[in-house]
């Protein structure tokens, strides 16, 4: 079974990257279209890429142990703030909107660092900083992701585990060629894609899941009862807010195609397909949890729920704060975000919007990020109750591995199906997100980095040669970027200790995060004083204290847990980071006369 489960996991991945294949050579394009997106690129697919970019692996261990183990508030918690860090974003977004207008005008970098140097004092040393931070954050997440898909890939290859790591190198290779070879364009179709696989692996093992449940009915926990009123209620609610269009079908054209080409109609007929399969499972998910309700009843469903909400939660104080900062305020800094506001503001600038329309889609855009992105967390963690509900898993640090190695070691009717619904998921889950963040690297590596280092020439000069230059300058240097989160990997899986499932998997990407978040008051102080008539600006030397200062003060309290292995302090880390970051920044305001 595993074997078949692995066969149809890479046909999975295989059809996600024709997208790339149609829209290849647009790393010859020029930086605004290989870096933000062409013109043919539709507002749905960014805003689904962007949204498949939210469901990782790395973090989806945690949600599923937090799940099985019933401790629901820490994912309650996480999900309202990530969906109210999206809604400030969106609610700020008029000085961003105006900033990225005016660099794509201008030919200019669009990135979230580029707008810190412009804010304080336009001095290409903090945007270089910034931008040196958020490759490092970047590349720890692009190794999470990694290490997270490998350790869940290891119980089904039984006998031949020392395949994972191939197979892992494999996918990060792909990443490569899906990025450099079709541009954002390409990694963002790919991404749309991919969630719509998500949701074909996540709902559809759900719904045999609930089958599974359904047959061996029993006493069952507070929070699995939980599990089965929220599990079908997300389900639902996704199909309503998407109604049936999960992934979008239009028809991938590019600038030199007179006409379709026959895989992009063959692409469009999947698409479609895999439409009506998604809305099977979410109509089976209903169906089965409606059996369930009956079975059990209404009302003792009820009070088992409220009973699982009133339990409580284990996790430290520390992991609270976090799970509320860094939500909140990590979408703001988050170079992706950047880099898919450009391309949907592209788009509003090469088509003739209406005035009102053009204010309104910014704001949909966020309204459907936010609410889904929340919503799927919440989902993934519920996921996790059933599942080890269903097959009898115990909860632990270990818990997803140890439920796929339950899936792999009981084949039955239902299993046979689950094993490759799951994996083509969390494949899915994994592959968009290093697509998506290898193209924002990419982005931060030609806009912010390849400049400082070669600067280019007068407007005056050849530009497409001078372009061309640049862009071999940029595949050179991701590649070599891209090489070191191979090798970081191999190390991490050789020396790492830690569960992708527990909580201190996802505290040390939180910690990671830190050197990106260390810039984050430079960023919200100039846009909530822009609102108040200010500018919240500070002089190019203090803004690098700050940024050193945040990051010195998320190191201090990971170096604490190094040292005392005590979870709280990796999760302070965010704490840290943000106050002495906040903290430098308001003395430096206080400074200025």
């Amino acid at each position: 079974m595993s074997f078949y489960a692995v066969v149809f996991v890479a046909l999975s991945v295989a059809v996600c990257l024709v997208p790339a294949w149609l829209l290849r050579r647009q790393f010859r394009a020029p930086a605004q279209d290989f870096c933000v997106g062409s013109q043919f690129t539709p507002l749905d697919v960014t805003r689904n890429s962007s949204i498949a970019y939210s469901l990782r692996v790395a973090t989806f261990g945690p949600l599923f142990a937090w799940g099985a183990s019933g401790d629901i508030w820490p994912v309650i918690v996480g999900s309202a703030c990530f969906g109210l860090g999206l809604f400030l974003v969106s609610r700020l977004r008029g000085p961003i909107l105006e900033f990225v207008g005016s660099a794509l005008r201008g030919g200019r970098s669009i990135t979230v660092h580029a707008f810190v140097a412009s804010q304080h004092g336009n001095d290409p040393n903090v945007g270089l900083i910034a931008a040196s931070l958020t490759l490092v954050t970047l590349f720890g997440l692009i190794v999470g992701e990694a290490v997270a898909v490998a350790e869940l890939l290891k119980p089904v290859l039984t006998g031949g585990a020392w395949l994972v790591w191939p197979l892992t190198l494999g996918m990060l290779t792909l990443t490569m060629l899906c990025a450099v070879f079709s541009g954002t364009s390409g990694a963002m179709s790919c991404a749309q894609l991919q969630l719509g696989m998500t949701y074909l692996g996540l709902f559809g093992s759900a719904a045999l899941l609930l089958y599974v449940l359904a047959s061996t009915l029993g006493p069952m926990p507070a929070h699995g009862m939980l599990a089965i009123v929220l599990v079908p209620a997300s389900c639902v609610l996704v199909l309503v807010h998407r109604r049936g269009k999960y992934v979008d079908t239009g028809l991938i054209l590019t600038a030199d195609a007179a006409r379709p080409s026959p895989g992009a109609t063959l692409l469009r007929m999947f698409q479609r397909v895999l439409k009506r399969c998604i809305t099977f499972f979410i109509v089976l998910v209903a169906v089965i949890a409606g059996m369930l309700f009956y079975a059990t009843g209404l009302p003792a469903a009820g009070r088992e729920s409220i009973t699982a909400l009133m339990s409580g939660t284990q996790v430290p104080a520390a992991a609270l704060i976090a799970l509320v900062l860094f939500p909140l305020l990590h979408p703001m800094v988050d170079v992706v975000n950047w880099q898919r506001m450009a391309a949907v503001q592209k788009h509003l600038d090469a088509t003739d919007f209406e005035p009102g329309l053009r204010a309104r889609v910014p704001y949909s855009f966020f309204r459907m990020y936010a609410t889904e992105s929340a919503l799927l967390w919440l989902f993934m963690c519920m996921f996790g109750a059933v599942a080890v509900v269903a097959t009898g898993t115990t909860a632990g640090a270990h818990v997803m591995s140890a439920f796929v190695a339950q899936l792999v070691a009981d084949p039955n009717e239902a299993t046979v199906l689950i094993l490759p619904l799951l994996l083509t998921g969390v494949c899915a889950m994994a592959l968009s997100a290093m697509i998506s963040m290898f193209s924002a690297s990419l982005c931060t590596i030609r806009y912010d980095i390849v400049p400082w280092f070669w600067p280019e020439p007068a407007p005056g000069a050849a530009q497409p040669a001078n372009d061309a230059t640049a862009m071999r300058r940029t595949v050179i240097v991701g590649a070599g970027f891209l090489l070191a989160v191979a090798a970081a990997f191999l190390a991490a899986g050789a020396l790492l200790r830690i569960g992708v499932s527990s909580g201190a998997f996802l505290a040390l990407l939180f910690a990671l995060g830190c050197a990106q978040l260390s810039f984050q008051p430079l960023v919200l102080g100039p846009l909530v004083a822009r609102m108040r008539g200010g500018a919240g600006a500070v002089s190019p030397t203090r803004a690098l204290a700050i940024m050193g200062c945040g990051v010195l003060g998320g190191a201090a309290a990971a170096a604490i847990y190094a040292a005392t292995g005590l979870e709280a302090w990796l999760w302070a880390a965010v704490p840290a980071c943000l106050g002495s970051g906040w903290l430098c920044f308001a003395m430096a305001r206080r400074a200025i006369p």
